[in-house]
Protein backbone atom coordinates (compact mmCIF):
# COMPACT_ATOMS: atom_id res chain seq x y z
CA UNK A 1 0.00 0.00 0.00
CA UNK A 2 1.23 3.52 -0.80
CA UNK A 3 -0.27 6.82 0.33
CA UNK A 4 1.64 9.42 -1.65
CA UNK A 5 -1.26 11.11 -3.52
CA UNK A 6 -0.63 13.91 -6.02
CA UNK A 7 -0.39 17.69 -6.41
CA UNK A 8 -2.42 19.87 -8.73
CA UNK A 9 -1.00 23.28 -9.61
CA UNK A 10 -3.55 25.61 -11.20
CA UNK A 11 -2.25 28.71 -12.96
CA UNK A 12 -4.32 31.79 -13.73
CA UNK A 13 -3.04 33.03 -17.12
CA UNK A 14 -4.15 36.01 -19.19
CA UNK A 15 -2.29 35.04 -22.35
CA UNK A 16 0.83 36.95 -21.35
CA UNK A 17 1.69 36.11 -17.75
CA UNK A 18 0.57 34.07 -14.75
CA UNK A 19 -1.63 35.91 -12.28
CA UNK A 20 -2.35 33.64 -9.37
CA UNK A 21 -1.18 30.16 -8.42
CA UNK A 22 -3.31 27.65 -6.54
CA UNK A 23 -1.75 24.43 -5.21
CA UNK A 24 -4.03 21.59 -4.15
CA UNK A 25 -2.89 18.27 -2.70
CA UNK A 26 -4.56 14.88 -2.49
CA UNK A 27 -1.89 13.60 -0.12
CA UNK A 28 -3.93 11.91 2.62
CA UNK A 29 -1.65 12.65 5.62
CA UNK A 30 -2.80 9.33 7.01
CA UNK A 31 0.21 8.42 9.16
CA UNK A 32 -1.58 9.05 12.47
CA UNK A 33 -4.61 7.04 11.44
CA UNK A 34 -2.56 4.15 10.08
CA UNK A 35 0.06 3.94 12.84
CA UNK A 36 -1.88 4.79 16.01
CA UNK A 37 -2.21 1.79 18.31
CA UNK A 38 0.78 -0.08 16.86
CA UNK A 39 3.84 -1.20 18.74
CA UNK A 40 6.86 0.99 17.79
CA UNK A 41 8.53 -1.80 15.81
CA UNK A 42 5.34 -2.42 13.87
CA UNK A 43 4.95 1.28 13.14
CA UNK A 44 8.51 1.64 11.84
CA UNK A 45 8.13 -1.38 9.55
CA UNK A 46 4.80 -0.05 8.28
CA UNK A 47 6.27 3.35 7.39
CA UNK A 48 8.89 1.65 5.21
CA UNK A 49 6.07 -0.02 3.25
CA UNK A 50 3.87 3.07 2.99
CA UNK A 51 6.41 5.28 1.20
CA UNK A 52 8.06 4.09 -1.99
CA UNK A 53 9.94 7.38 -2.48
CA UNK A 54 12.99 7.89 -0.26
CA UNK A 55 11.99 4.77 1.68
CA UNK A 56 15.36 4.57 3.47
CA UNK A 57 14.99 8.15 4.75
CA UNK A 58 11.38 7.50 5.76
CA UNK A 59 12.31 4.30 7.58
CA UNK A 60 15.23 6.02 9.28
CA UNK A 61 13.13 8.98 10.39
CA UNK A 62 10.46 6.69 11.77
CA UNK A 63 12.88 4.47 13.68
CA UNK A 64 14.73 7.44 15.15
CA UNK A 65 11.57 9.37 16.13
CA UNK A 66 10.06 6.30 17.79
CA UNK A 67 13.31 5.54 19.60
CA UNK A 68 13.52 9.12 20.89
CA UNK A 69 9.89 8.96 22.05
CA UNK A 70 10.69 5.73 23.91
CA UNK A 71 13.56 7.45 25.71
CA UNK A 72 16.31 5.61 23.83
CA UNK A 73 19.50 7.54 23.08
CA UNK A 74 19.47 7.64 19.29
CA UNK A 75 22.82 9.38 18.73
CA UNK A 76 24.81 6.29 17.71
CA UNK A 77 22.00 4.89 15.58
CA UNK A 78 21.54 8.26 13.87
CA UNK A 79 25.24 8.37 13.02
CA UNK A 80 25.11 4.85 11.55
CA UNK A 81 22.08 5.85 9.46
CA UNK A 82 23.82 8.80 7.81
CA UNK A 83 25.63 6.91 5.03
CA UNK A 84 22.55 4.88 3.96
CA UNK A 85 20.48 8.06 3.80
CA UNK A 86 23.17 9.79 1.77
CA UNK A 87 23.51 6.82 -0.58
CA UNK A 88 19.79 7.01 -1.22
CA UNK A 89 20.14 10.74 -1.91
CA UNK A 90 22.93 10.04 -4.42
CA UNK A 91 20.78 7.61 -6.39
CA UNK A 92 17.87 10.07 -6.27
CA UNK A 93 20.10 12.84 -7.63
CA UNK A 94 21.31 10.64 -10.47
CA UNK A 95 17.69 9.89 -11.38
CA UNK A 96 16.71 13.56 -11.31
CA UNK A 97 19.79 14.71 -13.23
CA UNK A 98 19.91 12.01 -15.92
CA UNK A 99 16.23 11.10 -16.33
CA UNK A 100 13.77 13.72 -15.05
CA UNK A 101 15.71 16.86 -15.97
CA UNK A 102 16.36 15.83 -19.60
CA UNK A 103 12.73 14.80 -20.06
CA UNK A 104 11.52 18.13 -18.64
CA UNK A 105 13.63 19.88 -21.28
CA UNK A 106 12.56 17.68 -24.18
CA UNK A 107 15.68 15.51 -24.30
CA UNK A 108 16.12 11.75 -24.04
CA UNK A 109 16.81 10.32 -20.59
CA UNK A 110 20.03 8.45 -19.88
CA UNK A 111 18.72 5.37 -18.09
CA UNK A 112 21.50 2.69 -17.96
CA UNK A 113 23.88 4.48 -15.56
CA UNK A 114 21.00 5.31 -13.23
CA UNK A 115 19.90 1.68 -13.22
CA UNK A 116 23.47 0.60 -12.47
CA UNK A 117 23.74 3.07 -9.58
CA UNK A 118 20.39 2.00 -8.15
CA UNK A 119 21.41 -1.67 -8.30
CA UNK A 120 24.67 -1.01 -6.50
CA UNK A 121 23.05 1.19 -3.85
CA UNK A 122 20.23 -1.31 -3.30
CA UNK A 123 22.78 -4.08 -2.73
CA UNK A 124 24.69 -1.91 -0.26
CA UNK A 125 21.57 -0.86 1.63
CA UNK A 126 20.44 -4.47 1.82
CA UNK A 127 23.79 -5.46 3.33
CA UNK A 128 23.65 -2.60 5.82
CA UNK A 129 20.14 -3.55 6.93
CA UNK A 130 21.25 -7.16 7.38
CA UNK A 131 24.14 -6.19 9.64
CA UNK A 132 22.58 -3.07 11.25
CA UNK A 133 26.04 -1.53 11.33
CA UNK A 134 28.01 1.24 9.70
CA UNK A 135 29.58 0.57 6.32
CA UNK A 136 33.20 -0.56 6.72
CA UNK A 137 35.60 1.56 4.71
CA UNK A 138 36.96 -1.39 2.70
CA UNK A 139 33.49 -2.65 1.85
CA UNK A 140 32.28 0.80 0.86
CA UNK A 141 35.26 1.78 -1.30
CA UNK A 142 34.22 -0.20 -4.42
CA UNK A 143 30.69 1.21 -4.23
CA UNK A 144 31.89 4.79 -3.89
CA UNK A 145 34.39 4.31 -6.72
CA UNK A 146 31.63 2.95 -8.97
CA UNK A 147 29.27 5.84 -8.14
CA UNK A 148 32.04 8.38 -8.71
CA UNK A 149 32.83 6.79 -12.08
CA UNK A 150 29.17 6.97 -13.12
CA UNK A 151 28.96 10.62 -12.09
CA UNK A 152 32.25 11.50 -13.78
CA UNK A 153 31.28 9.86 -17.06
CA UNK A 154 27.64 10.90 -17.35
CA UNK A 155 27.18 14.01 -15.19
CA UNK A 156 30.39 16.00 -14.91
CA UNK A 157 32.91 14.93 -17.54
CA UNK A 158 35.46 15.49 -14.75
CA UNK A 159 35.79 14.02 -11.28
CA UNK A 160 33.19 15.07 -8.70
CA UNK A 161 35.99 16.55 -6.61
CA UNK A 162 37.10 18.71 -9.56
CA UNK A 163 33.54 19.90 -10.14
CA UNK A 164 33.17 20.76 -6.47
CA UNK A 165 36.23 23.00 -6.85
CA UNK A 166 34.46 25.31 -9.35
CA UNK A 167 34.15 28.53 -7.37
CA UNK A 168 32.74 31.21 -9.68
CA UNK A 169 30.52 31.75 -12.70
CA UNK A 170 33.44 31.96 -15.15
CA UNK A 171 34.60 28.53 -14.01
CA UNK A 172 31.07 27.16 -14.37
CA UNK A 173 30.73 28.58 -17.89
CA UNK A 174 34.08 27.09 -18.84
CA UNK A 175 32.88 23.71 -17.54
CA UNK A 176 29.64 24.02 -19.53
CA UNK A 177 31.64 24.75 -22.67
CA UNK A 178 34.12 21.91 -22.18
CA UNK A 179 32.15 19.08 -20.55
CA UNK A 180 30.69 16.63 -23.03
CA UNK A 181 27.75 15.58 -20.84
CA UNK A 182 24.02 16.08 -21.09
CA UNK A 183 23.70 17.84 -17.69
CA UNK A 184 26.32 20.38 -18.76
CA UNK A 185 24.38 21.02 -21.97
CA UNK A 186 21.08 21.34 -20.11
CA UNK A 187 22.50 23.78 -17.58
CA UNK A 188 24.03 25.75 -20.44
CA UNK A 189 20.61 25.96 -22.10
CA UNK A 190 19.02 27.24 -18.90
CA UNK A 191 21.79 29.75 -18.31
CA UNK A 192 21.56 31.05 -21.87
CA UNK A 193 17.81 31.29 -22.33
CA UNK A 194 16.04 30.99 -18.96
CA UNK A 195 18.49 32.17 -16.29
CA UNK A 196 15.82 33.58 -13.95
CA UNK A 197 12.99 31.12 -14.64
CA UNK A 198 11.13 30.25 -11.45
CA UNK A 199 12.97 32.83 -9.36
CA UNK A 200 11.53 33.04 -5.87
CA UNK A 201 12.16 35.45 -3.03
CA UNK A 202 11.20 32.85 -0.41
CA UNK A 203 13.97 32.46 2.15
CA UNK A 204 16.17 29.39 2.13
CA UNK A 205 15.83 27.09 5.12
CA UNK A 206 18.64 27.70 7.61
CA UNK A 207 20.81 24.90 8.96
CA UNK A 208 18.77 22.53 11.10
CA UNK A 209 20.55 23.17 14.35
CA UNK A 210 18.66 21.62 17.23
CA UNK A 211 18.25 24.79 19.30
CA UNK A 212 16.97 26.77 16.31
CA UNK A 213 14.60 23.97 15.34
CA UNK A 214 13.20 23.80 18.87
CA UNK A 215 12.73 27.56 18.96
CA UNK A 216 11.33 28.21 15.48
CA UNK A 217 9.63 25.02 14.26
CA UNK A 218 8.72 22.72 17.12
CA UNK A 219 6.07 24.95 18.78
CA UNK A 220 4.00 25.14 15.59
CA UNK A 221 4.59 21.45 14.87
CA UNK A 222 2.94 20.58 18.15
CA UNK A 223 0.21 23.22 18.30
CA UNK A 224 -1.05 23.79 14.73
CA UNK A 225 -3.21 21.03 13.24
CA UNK A 226 -2.38 22.24 9.71
CA UNK A 227 1.39 22.42 10.20
CA UNK A 228 2.10 19.15 8.36
CA UNK A 229 0.22 20.47 5.30
CA UNK A 230 1.76 23.96 5.28
CA UNK A 231 4.93 24.03 7.41
CA UNK A 232 6.92 27.19 8.03
CA UNK A 233 9.98 28.44 9.87
CA UNK A 234 9.03 30.95 12.59
CA UNK A 235 5.81 31.70 10.72
CA UNK A 236 7.43 32.15 7.28
CA UNK A 237 7.55 29.68 4.35
CA UNK A 238 11.07 28.54 3.48
CA UNK A 239 12.67 26.57 0.68
CA UNK A 240 14.38 23.29 1.51
CA UNK A 241 16.67 21.07 -0.55
CA UNK A 242 20.10 21.24 -2.17
CA UNK A 243 20.06 25.00 -2.67
CA UNK A 244 19.30 25.61 1.00
CA UNK A 245 21.90 23.12 2.22
CA UNK A 246 24.66 24.25 -0.17
CA UNK A 247 23.86 27.96 -0.13
CA UNK A 248 27.25 28.94 1.29
CA UNK A 249 29.20 27.35 -1.60
CA UNK A 250 31.00 30.20 -3.45
CA UNK A 251 29.57 29.25 -6.85
CA UNK A 252 26.01 29.30 -5.53
CA UNK A 253 26.61 32.61 -3.78
CA UNK A 254 27.67 34.07 -7.13
CA UNK A 255 24.78 32.53 -9.06
CA UNK A 256 22.20 33.65 -6.52
CA UNK A 257 23.57 37.18 -6.53
CA UNK A 258 23.09 37.34 -10.30
CA UNK A 259 19.99 35.19 -10.89
CA UNK A 260 18.25 34.72 -7.55
CA UNK A 261 16.78 31.42 -6.42
CA UNK A 262 15.90 30.27 -9.93
CA UNK A 263 15.60 26.88 -11.63
CA UNK A 264 19.09 27.05 -13.14
CA UNK A 265 20.58 27.83 -9.74
CA UNK A 266 18.67 24.97 -8.11
CA UNK A 267 19.97 22.60 -10.79
CA UNK A 268 23.53 23.83 -10.19
CA UNK A 269 23.00 23.26 -6.45
CA UNK A 270 21.90 19.69 -7.17
CA UNK A 271 25.09 19.09 -9.16
CA UNK A 272 27.20 20.61 -6.38
CA UNK A 273 25.59 18.57 -3.63
CA UNK A 274 25.85 15.31 -5.56
CA UNK A 275 29.60 15.95 -5.90
CA UNK A 276 29.82 16.88 -2.20
CA UNK A 277 28.05 13.69 -1.16
CA UNK A 278 30.34 11.53 -3.26
CA UNK A 279 33.44 13.26 -1.92
CA UNK A 280 32.10 13.04 1.65
CA UNK A 281 31.29 9.34 1.55
CA UNK A 282 34.64 8.68 -0.10
CA UNK A 283 36.25 10.19 3.00
CA UNK A 284 33.89 8.32 5.38
CA UNK A 285 32.46 11.71 6.37
CA UNK A 286 28.88 12.17 7.39
CA UNK A 287 29.25 15.88 6.77
CA UNK A 288 29.43 16.02 3.00
CA UNK A 289 27.40 19.19 3.25
CA UNK A 290 26.68 21.61 6.04
CA UNK A 291 23.68 20.13 7.86
CA UNK A 292 23.46 17.03 9.99
CA UNK A 293 21.71 14.49 7.76
CA UNK A 294 20.09 12.46 10.54
CA UNK A 295 19.11 13.82 13.95
CA UNK A 296 16.55 12.83 16.56
CA UNK A 297 15.68 13.88 20.08
CA UNK A 298 12.95 13.68 22.70
CA UNK A 299 10.86 16.82 23.14
CA UNK A 300 9.09 15.46 26.23
CA UNK A 301 8.58 12.05 27.83
CA UNK A 302 6.92 9.88 25.21
CA UNK A 303 7.41 12.46 22.43
CA UNK A 304 10.19 12.20 19.85
CA UNK A 305 11.15 14.08 16.68
CA UNK A 306 13.48 13.02 13.86
CA UNK A 307 14.90 15.39 11.24
CA UNK A 308 16.33 13.62 8.18
CA UNK A 309 17.68 15.29 5.06
CA UNK A 310 16.77 13.82 1.67
CA UNK A 311 17.60 14.80 -1.90
CA UNK A 312 14.40 16.88 -1.92
CA UNK A 313 14.95 18.52 1.46
CA UNK A 314 14.02 18.17 5.10
CA UNK A 315 11.84 15.27 6.24
CA UNK A 316 10.33 15.42 9.73
CA UNK A 317 8.72 12.64 11.74
CA UNK A 318 7.12 13.16 15.14
CA UNK A 319 5.99 10.21 17.25
CA UNK A 320 4.17 9.95 20.56
CA UNK A 321 4.15 6.77 22.63
CA UNK A 322 2.14 5.89 25.71
CA UNK A 323 2.04 2.53 27.48
CA UNK A 324 4.28 1.05 24.81
CA UNK A 325 2.07 1.93 21.83
CA UNK A 326 1.94 4.73 19.28
CA UNK A 327 -0.65 7.36 20.25
CA UNK A 328 0.18 10.03 17.68
CA UNK A 329 2.23 10.44 14.53
CA UNK A 330 2.93 13.27 12.07
CA UNK A 331 5.10 13.42 8.96
CA UNK A 332 6.21 16.59 7.18
CA UNK A 333 7.74 15.79 3.78
CA UNK A 334 10.02 18.14 1.79
CA UNK A 335 7.20 18.66 -0.69
CA UNK A 336 5.12 20.41 1.95
CA UNK A 337 7.86 23.01 2.50
CA UNK A 338 8.50 23.81 -1.17
CA UNK A 339 4.90 23.46 -2.38
CA UNK A 340 3.47 25.49 0.48
CA UNK A 341 0.51 27.59 -0.79
CA UNK A 342 2.65 30.70 -0.38
CA UNK A 343 6.03 29.00 -0.81
CA UNK A 344 8.83 28.73 -3.34
CA UNK A 345 6.80 27.14 -6.14
CA UNK A 346 3.88 29.56 -5.87
CA UNK A 347 6.17 32.58 -5.75
CA UNK A 348 8.34 31.26 -8.58
CA UNK A 349 5.35 30.74 -10.89
CA UNK A 350 3.34 33.87 -10.08
CA UNK A 351 4.10 36.56 -12.65
CA UNK A 352 5.91 34.16 -15.00
CA UNK A 353 5.59 35.37 -18.57
CA UNK A 354 4.56 33.10 -21.46
CA UNK A 355 3.13 33.92 -24.89
CA UNK A 356 1.33 30.63 -25.43
CA UNK A 357 -0.06 27.83 -23.31
CA UNK A 358 2.38 25.19 -24.54
CA UNK A 359 5.32 27.38 -23.48
CA UNK A 360 3.64 28.06 -20.15
CA UNK A 361 3.24 24.34 -19.51
CA UNK A 362 6.87 23.60 -20.44
CA UNK A 363 8.27 26.33 -18.24
CA UNK A 364 5.96 25.50 -15.34
CA UNK A 365 7.07 21.85 -15.49
CA UNK A 366 10.68 22.99 -15.31
CA UNK A 367 9.95 25.07 -12.21
CA UNK A 368 8.22 22.07 -10.63
CA UNK A 369 11.18 19.85 -11.56
CA UNK A 370 13.56 22.34 -9.98
CA UNK A 371 11.74 21.91 -6.65
CA UNK A 372 11.25 18.16 -7.15
CA UNK A 373 8.02 17.03 -5.48
CA UNK A 374 7.94 13.51 -4.08
CA UNK A 375 4.53 12.90 -5.70
CA UNK A 376 3.06 13.31 -9.17
CA UNK A 377 2.27 16.91 -10.09
CA UNK A 378 -0.44 17.94 -12.53
CA UNK A 379 -0.44 21.46 -14.02
CA UNK A 380 -3.71 23.07 -15.09
CA UNK A 381 -4.07 26.41 -16.82
CA UNK A 382 -7.09 28.63 -16.23
CA UNK A 383 -7.63 31.67 -18.44
CA UNK A 384 -7.81 34.79 -16.32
Amino acid sequence: MAIEGELCVRLGWDGRAVHGVHIASTRPFAAARVLTGMLPAEASATVARLYSICSCAQETASARALAAAAGIDAAAASERATVPVQLEAIQEYLWRILIDWPQAMGRDAIVPPVAEARRRVADALGSLRATDDAMPAKAGAPLVAALEAIAAAHVYGITPRAFLALRDIDALEDWIARADTLPAALLGMLQASLPTLGRSDIALMPDILRDAFVAHVLPAFGERPDFARAPDWAGTPVETGALARMQSHPLLLALRARQGNAVAVRMAARLIELAALLVGIEGEAGGASAPRWVDAFATAPGDGVAAVQTARGLLLHRARIDAGRVTGYEIVAPTEWNFHPAGALARGLDGMEADDEAMLQRHARLVVQGLDPCVACRIEVGHA
